[in-house]
């Protein structure tokens, strides 16, 4: 396994070199295949996760076992964000949605960076970002055709990844997006016939972004933006 450096991922890149120098020692790199468990709703969380490469999803779930996706986790920040607000257990489900590697921080290691001014001021930067990220989706699940919908979920897969390439099967995309599998097969031959997409079993191929871009009607950006102006423009995962 080839060790990549922690400045692969965008938050810790951003940390004070003092606060890297003795962090790296509770840091241990980790392959994370697809499907990976990462958190599980209401139990302790004894890892927090930083993200190299690879897509992870924060999934809300019913009584009724009905799941969905409430936000997406990349190179561009971390999973165990109860770890930052005081809490001690997840409140999600995360699970790998796209295989990849990431820098494993035990939960007193996280503990202790918030017990640094710039790490703590850093990180509860970065849990605002993700809340504006929420908000978009639940405006986009509330007021959005599945077109738009699915559109803003590629960019945002897209912005993730190296190159433009997404292994995801139709029914992942329908569990992610609350739908049935067959509103997502009509949703992205619409897209397929657009030229902007070109979907094959257990894959996605990004070809027009900006025509996706379009098709979001201006669902997609808002977060993204959000992002860049409070951890900084060379920050940015698009």
């Amino acid at each position: 396994m080839t060790v990549i450096s922690t400045e692969s991922n965008m938050l810790l890149r951003g940390m004070p070199a003092k606060t890297m120098s003795g962090l790296r020692r509770s840091l241990s790199f980790v392959e994370l295949p697809a499907r990976t468990q990462i958190e599980r709703d209401d139990r302790p969380l004894e890892y927090a996760y930083f993200l190299t490469s690879g897509i992870a999803s924060v999934v809300s779930s019913e009584n009724g076992g009905l799941n969905i996706e409430a936000a997406l986790v990349g190179r561009e920040g971390m999973t165990g964000l109860p770890l930052v607000l005081s809490d001690d257990r997840s409140t999600s489900d995360v699970i790998m949605q796209v295989a990849g590697t990431g820098w494993r921080a035990e939960a007193e290691a996280v503990r202790r960076l918030m017990e640094d001014g710039a790490c703590r001021d850093r990180l509860l930067r970065y849990v605002n970002t993700v809340i504006a990220q929420i908000q978009g989706t639940a405006l986009a699940y509330g007021r959005g055709k599945l077109e738009i919908r699915l559109a803003r979920w590629l960019l945002m897969c897209h912005d993730r990844v190296a190159g433009d390439e997404l292994e995801l099967t139709h029914d992942f995309v329908a569990l992610m997006l609350g739908v049935r599998r067959a509103g997502v097969t009509v949703a992205l031959h619409e897209l397929e016939g657009r030229a902007l997409i070109r979907s094959t079993r257990g894959r996605v191929v990004i070809r027009d972004r900006e025509g996706l871009l379009d098709v979001t009607n201006g669902f997609y950006g808002g977060p993204e933006a959000h992002y860049r102006r409070l951890l900084g423009e060379g920050s940015t995962v698009v």
